[in-house]
C-alpha cells in the first residue's frame, strides 16, 4: 500500500510538472500618459513598474499633418506604427513586422482618423535592440487639428506582449516548466531504481 501511494505520488508530480505553465503578466496602471502642449505632444511610457521610472518621446508639429519624432535621451522606448489587434511582442519586433519611428524623422498623421503606436521599453539599455525585463504597450491617438492626443492605452509587464487596442496579454511559457518536468521524471526514475534495490 505504501509503495503504491509513493508511486502514485511520483506519477502525479511528473504529470503535473510537465504541463506547460504560462506567465500571464499584468496590465500596469497609468503605464502610458500624454501631455499636450502648444504645437507638441509628449508621450511618457513607464520603464519599471516598481520604481515609477518613465521614458518617452515628443511629437512636435511641423505642419498640421506632419510631426517630428524626438525620443527622450535615456534607455528609451522603441515606438512602432501598428494596427488594432497587432501583437506587440519581441517576436513581431525582431521580425520587423512594423515601421519603427526613428529620430530625427518626421511622420504624417492625418487630421481625424485614429492610429495606433506600439511601445517596447525597459529601464536597461537595449543590447542589439533587445531589452531585458521588457514592457510592451500601445496607445490609440488622433490628430486634433495639429495636436496629437491620446484616446486610450495599455502597458503590460511580465508577459510576452499585448495586442494593440486590447487588454489581452500574450502569455509566455515559464522557462522553469521544462526543468520542472525533467525533475519530475528524475524523481520518478529514482523511485523506480530505489524499489529495485530493495
Amino acid at each position: 500500500m505504501k509503495t503504491t501511494l509513493i508511486n502514485l505520488t511520483c506519477l502525479v508530480f511528473t504529470l503535473v510538472a510537465t504541463l506547460q505553465i504560462h506567465s500571464q503578466g499584468y496590465i500596469v496602471p497609468n503605464g502610458v500618459n500624454n501631455i499636450v502642449g502648444s504645437g507638441y505632444s509628449v508621450v511618457t511610457v513607464l520603464q519599471n513598474p516598481t520604481n515609477s521610472n518613465y521614458t518617452g518621446f515628443f511629437l512636435t508639429r511641423q505642419n498640421i499633418n506632419t510631426f517630428l519624432f524626438d525620443p527622450f535621451v535615456d534607455e528609451g522606448v522603441r515606438v512602432f506604427l501598428v494596427s488594432e489587434n497587432d501583437p506587440i511582442s519581441l517576436q513581431a519586433i525582431l521580425s520587423h513586422n512594423y515601421t519603427e519611428l526613428l529620430y530625427p524623422n518626421s511622420y504624417v498623421f492625418d487630421v481625424g482618423p485614429f492610429f495606433y503606436l506600439g511601445f517596447y521599453t525597459s529601464d536597461t539599455f537595449p543590447q542589439n535592440g533587445v531589452y531585458t525585463n521588457p514592457l510592451f504597450g500601445w496607445g490609440e491617438f488622433y490628430n486634433n487639428n495639429g495636436v496629437i492626443e491620446m484616446l486610450d492605452s495599455a502597458l503590460e509587464y511580465g508577459g510576452g506582449g499585448i495586442y494593440a487596442g486590447t487588454q489581452t496579454i500574450i502569455p509566455v511559457p515559464e522557462p522553469g516548466s521544462l526543468a520542472l518536468g525533467a525533475l519530475g521524471a528524475v524523481l520518478f526514475g529514482f523511485r523506480r531504481w530505489w524499489q529495485v534495490r530493495q
